[in-house]
């Protein structure tokens, strides 16, 4: 059960890079230029062909195009080694250019000798493969425990500096998704730090009995899914907060249909430009246009509502009132500004102005000057447009006002 465990972990952990690192790559179209952005790209797809190279179910395949099975134990270690360093070059390149280029020089050279002191010590004790496990004679013990040891030393060394340099760039920045994202991807290297801490036990059973396990253990292979996990969702967390910001906009864009169209339907001056009809019905050229198409029916509103003040009638607010159940201070302001403006087109539509001043008793409810705030707000007023009876109310009310007056004249 054990194994079962490891193994599925072990491909899990390399599909989430891989997958991760190509999904990563969509999203920075704009952004690739960034030399960071090379080093996470280089670092996904190493350490998920380490993960890959360490899974039992591909080892069959790769066994057979290598000249020596223990190679396979080599192979994927090695892919790891490369890895965390392409990570600490990422967290090295968020400082200053001149030190960023000093720092990655330096780490890139040390990697480089890591690989190639590993490579030669691996060979060296020269161990063979029985399934999945290395095994070493008495004299070759001392030199696979230094390589093991190599391994572990320069990984956490890279893991560390990425938790620290990654750290310090989320302590600098203000709430939002691109601080959260720096703060997992931090995280993801105090667990990357366990994940390195099972070599440990290999280099026991090395030093005792000359075998270690080439595949990765239930904890090393766990823990290494859960590090890749966290990185990669602190990677994209700025892009999955970008979507949801769209798929809000769209939402408050379909939700303010109703109360849009009424007005426009009256007063049609107030749309800015013939819409193009995509996404749904979403008026620009492409998807990334949901947020101006949002920006642009909030304009359309209020300009419609500033169109609509000679046709207010003052007495909303009280008939409101006379039909209104319980609520909210704001809730009722919502209704009243609803309410208003069914009356106010009413009015429109009849040709008639009210002879009091444009909009007394009618002014619309102030929101902070934040469009998402706004857009929330006209969406509670759209929605009272739609389903509250004291707007129905009113709306009767004027009508039949404005029927007494068209036959007096």
């Amino acid at each position: 059960m054990g194994d079962r465990t490891a193994a599925v972990a072990g491909c899990l952990a390399g599909a989430v890079a891989l997958l991760g690192t190509l999904f990563k790559a969509l999203t920075d179209r704009g952004r690739r230029s960034d030399p960071a952005l090379h080093y996470g790209y280089a670092c996904g797809a190493l350490i998920g062909a380490g993960m890959a190279a360490s899974a039992p179910a591909a080892a069959p395949a790769l066994v057979t195009v290598l000249s020596d099975p223990s190679h396979l134990t080599l192979m994927a270690d090695q892919l790891k080694v490369a890895a965390s360093g392409a990570l600490a070059m990422m967290a090295y390149s968020t400082r200053p250019a001149a030190t960023a280029r000093r720092a990655v020089r330096r780490q890139a050279a040390l990697t480089a000798a890591s690989v190639g002191l590993g490579i030669a010590a691996f060979l060296a004790a020269s161990p063979v493969r029985e399934g999945a496990t290395v095994v070493v004679g008495g004299a070759g013990r001392p030199v696979l425990a230094a390589y093991v040891v190599l391994f572990a030393v320069h990984t956490s060394w890279c893991l560390a500096v990425f938790g620290f340099l990654i750290g310090r760039c989320a302590r600098c920045l203000p709430p939002g998704a691109l601080r959260l994202g720096l703060r997992l991807m931090a995280l993801s290297a105090l667990v990357g730090l366990l994940w390195t801490a099972d070599s440990l036990h290999d280099l026991a059973n090395i030093l005792t009995t000359g075998r270690e396990n080439g595949a990765e253990s239930r904890v090393s292979a766990v823990a290494g899914a859960v590090c890749l996990a966290l990185g990669f969702a602190g990677a994209t967390a700025s892009a999955w907060a970008d979507w949801a910001g769209r798929a809000r906009a769209w939402r408050d864009h379909r939700r303010l249909g109703p109360l849009w169209a009424a007005m426009r339907t009256a007063l049609p001056e107030i749309e800015l430009v013939s819409p193009e009809r995509l996404f749904g019905g979403l008026p620009g050229r492409r998807r990334g246009d949901v947020r101006f198409a949002l920006y642009r029916r909030i304009i359309e509103i209020r300009d419609g509502q500033l169109a609509l003040r000679p046709h207010l009638h003052p007495a909303v607010p009280v008939w409101v009132g006379e039909v209104a159940g319980p609520a909210g201070a704001e809730e009722l302001a919502a209704v009243v500004e609803a309410a208003a403006i069914a009356a106010g087109l009413e009015a429109a539509r009849a040709g008639h102005r009210f002879p009091v001043g444009p909009g007394e008793g009618c002014v619309p409810h102030p929101v902070p000057a934040d469009i998402h705030e706004e857009a929330a707000w006209l969406v509670k007023v759209a929605a009272a447009y739609t389903g509250s009876p004291a707007v129905t109310h009113v709306r009767s009310l004027v009508r039949a006002e404005l029927g007494r007056a068209a036959m007096r004249r």
